[in-house]
C-alpha cells in the first residue's frame, strides 16, 4: 500500500458572514490583508496575516446578532501586544472601543493569555498565546488550599477573562464578599477593586458607591490600592 501524503488533504474551516464586502473590509482595517474576493456566483473571501488565513463565506438570510457560535482560536506568540494593537486599530477605524455588541472586543487585564475578538458578522475569534497559563489559571480557580475569598477571586477572574461571563463573575464576587470573615485585608481590597470595574461596566451606580466606601475602610496604603488597580485594569 503507497503511503499517503499528509499535505494532500488541507481543512480550511469557512466562517459566515452577512456581506464579504463589510468583513473584509473589518479585518483590512485590523491589519489583516485581502488575499482573495470574488461575490460571484457567490460571495466568498480570505484574509492572511502572520501566514495563517481566515476564510469568510457570504451566509444568505444571516443575522450576525444571533451569531452565537462560529469562531476560531488564533495561536500568537503574545496575545498582548496583538490586542494592544487590535484596540489602536479599531479607535483610528470606528472612533473607540467597543467592548459589547457587534463588532466588539473583549476586555485583557495584565498577564492574562486570551481575548475574543468579535467581526462584522457576530464571529468569535479567540487570540490566545502559545504559553501554559491559560492550565495555571484554570488550576488556582479549582485549589482548595487558599481562603476563599482568595479562591473566588481566582474564579471570578476566570470567569471573566477566559469565559467572558461578567454576570458569573459578579455572582462569584458578590457571595464571597457576603460570607468574609478575618480575610486578608488586600484580598477584600482586590475582590472590592473587582466589583467595582464589573459595576462600571453594568453601570451600576449603586454598587459602585457602595464598594469603593467598603475600600475607603479599609485603609490600605496607596501603593497597594495602585498595584491592585493595575491588575485589574485593561490593556488599552
Amino acid at each position: 500500500m503507497q503511503a499517503s501524503n499528509s499535505s494532500e488533504w488541507i481543512t480550511i474551516p469557512i466562517l459566515p458572514c452577512v456581506s464579504i464586502e463589510e468583513t473584509l473590509h473589518f479585518w483590512q482595517a485590523l491589519g489583516f490583508e485581502i488575499t482573495y474576493k470574488q461575490t460571484h456566483p457567490y460571495q466568498y473571501g480570505v484574509v492572511e496575516r502572520g501566514g495563517h488565513q481566515l476564510h469568510f463565506g457570504r451566509l444568505k438570510g444571516m443575522d450576525a446578532a444571533n451569531n452565537f457560535y462560529t469562531g476560531c482560536l488564533i495561536a500568537v506568540p503574545n496575545a498582548g501586544d496583538v490586542y494592544y494593537e487590535i484596540t489602536q486599530l479599531l479607535k483610528q477605524h470606528i472612533g473607540r472601543v467597543p467592548h459589547a455588541g457587534i463588532p466588539s472586543v473583549s476586555r485583557m487585564k495584565p498577564n492574562t493569555t486570551r481575548f475574543t475578538l468579535t467581526d462584522v458578522s457576530g464571529n468569535a475569534i479567540i487570540f490566545v498565546s502559545r504559553s501554559e497559563q491559560d492550565q495555571e489559571t484554570w488550576e488556582k480557580a479549582e485549589n482548595k488550599n487558599q481562603s476563599k475569598l482568595h479562591r473566588a477571586i481566582a474564579i471570578a477572574i476566570r470567569f471573566r477573562d477566559y469565559k467572558n461571563d461578567d454576570e458569573a463573575a459578579i455572582k462569584t464576587l458578590d457571595a464571597a464578599l457576603k460570607r468574609i470573615n478575618n480575610e486578608n485585608s488586600i484580598d477584600i481590597a482586590e475582590a472590592l477593586i473587582m466589583r467595582i470595574e464589573l459595576a462600571e461596566r453594568a453601570a451600576d451606580a449603586a454598587k459602585i458607591t457602595e464598594c469603593k466606601l467598603l475600600l475607603t475602610k479599609l485603609n490600605l496604603l496607596e501603593r497597594d490600592l495602585v498595584r491592585l488597580k493595575q491588575k485589574h485594569r485593561t490593556l488599552e
